[in-house]
C-alpha cells in the first residue's frame, strides 16, 4: 500500500516527472501517427494493386503471348478453387486524340494498350469501378452502382456521324487512363473533364508480332480509330498515366494474334480470380501444373515462355518498396523516440538523488530492498501508461481529423503538403490499426520502465545509515 501511496504522490507533486510524461505522451503520439499514415498507405496501394488484376496470373513474358491459352483457360475453369478466369492481351503503341476534332488540341503519344473482354473483367476485379461515366460519376450523384458490365458501346447522344462522317459509327470505343488526356485532380480533389471529351476520337496504331518472331518487324502496322466512350481511374499511376483499354478481340485481331492458317489464338495474360478462403499457394501450384501440361508437350512452339505468379508477386516490386519505406519511417522515429528512455532515466536519476533521504526513512522502518526498487519501477510505469494513453488520445484525433488539419493548415499557410495532383490518392489515410495500437502503447510502457531500471536499482541498493546522513 505504501509504495501505491508513494507512486501517486510523486506522480502529482514531482512536476518535473511530468517531462518525461510529455515526452513519453508525444513520442507515442508521432509514432502512432506515422505508422497509421504509412500502414494506410500501403493498404490502399494493396488494395489498388489488387484491385487491377487476378488473384493468380498467367503471365507471357513477350510480346508475342503465348499459344493454346484457350486450352489452359479451360483447363483453369475446371479448377473447384477458381471463381473466373479471363484473357487480356497487353502491348504497347501510338495514340493521336484528336480532342473534339480541333488539331489545337491534338494529343500525340505512346501508350501501353490493354485489349480486355470487358464485360467479363469484373468477374476477376474491379476495373469496372475505375470508370468515371459507367461507374463513378452514380456514385457522385448519389445514385446505387450499376449492376451491369461497363462496355465499350458508343453513346447514344453523341452525332458521331456528323463530326467524322457516316460510317463514324463503325469506329469502336475505348477507355482511357485519365492521364492519357490529360486530366488532373484538383486540389480539393475533384476532376474536371471536358465536355468534348466523350466526342473525341483516337487513332491507335499498334505493331503486330508474328507467332514465331519476337521482334515487331514481323508483324503488320494496324491503324484503327477508336471513340473515346469513358476514362479510367485505377489510382494507380502506372496505368492511369499512359494506358488505352479496348476491346480484346478487336486487339487480337488488330495484333495478328487470332487463329490463322492452323495456328492458334494466342494471349499474354489470363486473370484468375480465386473462391474466398482457398489458399493461393495451392491454386498457383495446380494453375502450373495446367500451364506445363500445355507448354510442355512437342508441339508447343518455342519462343513463348510462361510463368505463373500471384497478384503479390507479380506486384512485388512496387508493394515492396513502399513497404521498405515504412519500415524505414518508423524505424527512424523509433530511434527518436528513444530520447524518451534516457530522459525518464535522467529524471528519475534526479529524483532519486533528491529523494535520498526519504528512502532511507523508508529502508529504517522496515521496507526491503525490492520494495524501494518496485516504487521507482512502478513509477516509470504510471509514467509509460498515463503517457502512452495520453499519446494514443493525441493521436487518434489527429490521425481522424488528419484531412481537416491539412486542409485547415493549407489555408492559413497556403502550405499544401498532400497534393491530390501528385499523390495517388485523394485523401490521406485516417484509420487506425487496433494491433499497431497495443503493440505501440505497449512498448511505450516497457521503455518508461527501463528507463527508471537503472535509478530503481541505485535506490534499492543504498544503504540507510548513509541515506539518512546524507546532506
Amino acid at each position: 500500500m505504501y509504495k501505491l501511496h508513494l507512486i501517486l504522490k510523486y506522480l502529482r507533486k514531482r512536476r518535473i516527472a511530468w517531462v518525461s510524461l510529455i515526452a513519453v505522451m508525444l513520442c507515442t503520439a508521432m509514432v502512432l501517427v506515422v505508422i497509421s499514415v504509412m500502414g494506410g498507405w500501403l493498404r490502399m496501394f494493396r488494395e489498388s494493386f489488387h484491385g487491377l488484376s487476378g488473384d493468380v496470373i498467367v503471365k507471357g513474358r513477350s510480346l508475342t503471348g503465348f499459344p493454346h491459352y484457350e486450352e489452359v483457360l479451360a483447363g483453369i475453369r475446371q479448377l473447384p478453387e477458381v471463381e473466373a478466369a479471363v484473357p487480356t492481351i497487353r502491348t504497347y503503341g501510338l495514340i493521336h486524340i484528336a480532342v473534339d476534332g480541333d488539331p489545337k488540341n491534338a494529343i500525340r503519344d505512346g501508350v501501353q494498350v490493354l485489349g480486355i473482354p470487358i464485360n467479363e473483367m469484373g468477374k476477376v476485379n474491379d476495373f469496372p469501378k475505375s470508370t468515371y461515366r459507367q461507374y463513378q460519376k452514380h456514385i457522385e450523384q448519389g445514385r446505387a452502382p450499376p449492376t451491369t458490365a461497363p462496355s465499350f458501346d458508343l453513346l447514344d447522344d453523341v452525332p458521331y456521324e456528323a463530326i467524322a462522317g457516316e460510317n463514324a459509327r463503325d469506329w469502336p470505343g475505348m477507355i482511357v487512363g485519365v492521364g492519357v488526356v490529360g486530366l488532373k485532380k484538383e486540389r480539393d480533389g475533384t476532376m474536371e473533364r471536358p465536355p468534348q471529351l466523350y466526342t473525341s476520337w483516337a487513332s491507335l496504331t499498334t505493331m503486330g508480332v508474328a507467332a514465331d518472331s519476337p521482334t515487331v518487324e514481323a508483324g503488320a502496322k494496324t491503324v484503327k480509330r477508336y471513340w473515346i466512350v469513358d476514362d479510367s481511374r485505377t489510382q494507380i499511376w502506372q496505368y492511369d498515366s499512359n494506358t488505352v483499354y479496348v476491346d480484346f478481340n478487336v486487339l487480337q485481331k488488330d495484333l495478328g494474334m487470332e487463329p490463322y492458317e492452323g495456328e492458334p489464338a494466342r494471349a499474354s495474360d489470363i486473370q484468375i480470380k480465386v473462391k474466398p478462403g482457398a489458399d493461393l499457394a495451392a491454386v498457383k501450384e495446380k494453375v502450373q501444373g495446367i500451364v506445363d501440361s500445355v507448354t510442355m508437350r512437342p508441339d508447343y512452339p518455342v519462343g513463348h515462355p510462361v510463368i505463373v505468379e500471384t497478384w503479390l508477386e507479380a506486384n512485388k516490386q512496387w508493394l515492396g518498396a513502399v513497404e521498405k519505406e515504412t519500415a524505414l519511417v518508423t524505424f527512424l522515429f523509433g530511434m527518436i523516440s528513444i530520447v524518451a528512455i534516457f530522459l525518464i532515466f535522467c529524471i528519475f536519476y534526479m529524483i532519486v538523488v533528491e529523494k535520498t533521504k526519504d528512502i532511507g526513512i523508508i529502508k529504517s522502518v522496515g521496507a526491503t530492498s525490492t520494495g524501494v526498487a518496485g516504487i521507482f519501477l512502478g513509477y516509470g510505469m504510471a509514467i509509460g501508461v498515463v503517457g502512452g494513453l495520453m499519446g494514443l488520445l493525441v493521436s487518434y484525433f489527429i490521425v481522424k481529423y488528419i484531412n481537416e488539419i491539412h486542409t485547415g493548415m493549407g489555408e492559413m499557410l497556403g502550405l499544401t503538403i498532400w497534393d491530390p495532383e501528385v499523390y495517388a490518392f485523394d485523401t490521406i489515410p485516417n484509420t487506425m490499426d487496433t494491433e499497431t495500437v497495443i503493440w505501440i502503447v505497449g512498448v511505450a510502457i516497457v521503455s518508461s520502465i527501463l528507463g527508471a531500471l537503472v535509478p530503481a536499482i541505485r535506490a534499492a541498493r543504498m544503504n540507510p545509515v548513509e541515506a539518512l546522513r546524507w546532506e
